[in-house]
């Protein structure tokens, strides 16, 4: 016969596995935290370098833009530069005024129903986070069906010093989206 001794004997098996996880990933963190702090400036010091010479780069091409009437770039040394016809940027001052031009210009035949149907996003759909607020009765009514609405596993830790990465490697080999870390609330 299974009592509650024999789920507080796993809690605390699974409680001092976990502890022990954290402890390695906490070593690791240190380890990479030393070395990220040993390159640290040379890997700013690049960084500076190349900002600079980025700016210098761009700087050269603004002053002299007829360089690049053709072609309009160039490439060398796996770097391609010089000038590119920019997008733009498409505005108008409410949706729903550009729509009913849209609808308009359909109407009129300046536009085909393929045309507007591209140029119109329709996305209607229901809201489940919205829906999940109704009580079953008016759920039944809509025709909503709630499946898997029973108890389920829970595990999570109470302890708030465990990080992120012990989450991960738990969810990774447990393959459950539920066994993470968490503190309780």
């Amino acid at each position: 016969m299974t009592t509650q001794l024999d789920f507080q004997k796993r809690a605390e098996l699974l409680s001092a596995t976990r502890e022990a996880l954290s402890a390695l990933l906490h070593t690791l963190q240190a380890e990479v935290d030393t070395i990220k702090q040993g390159r640290m400036p040379a890997i700013r010091l690049a960084a500076r370098k190349v900002a600079a010479e980025h700016n210098r780069l761009r700087e050269l091409i603004e002053a002299h833009p007829d360089m690049f009437k053709s072609p309009r770039s160039y490439v060398v040394a796996g770097l391609k530069y010089g000038l590119k016809k920019s997008p733009g940027r498409m505005s108008w001052p409410c949706d729903a005024q550009l729509i009913e031009r849209i609808k308009k210009l359909t109407e009129a035949g300046e536009l085909t129903e393929e045309q507007q149907e591209m140029l119109i996003n329709r996305t209607e759909r229901p809201v489940a986070k919205a829906l999940e607020k109704l009580d079953a009765k008016t759920l039944k009514r809509l025709g909503v069906t709630v499946a898997a609405d029973s108890d389920e596993v829970l595990i999570k830790s109470v302890d708030g010093e465990v990080e992120k990465a012990v989450n991960a490697v738990i969810k990774d080999v447990t393959q459950d989206d539920n066994a993470m870390v968490q503190v309780a609330a």
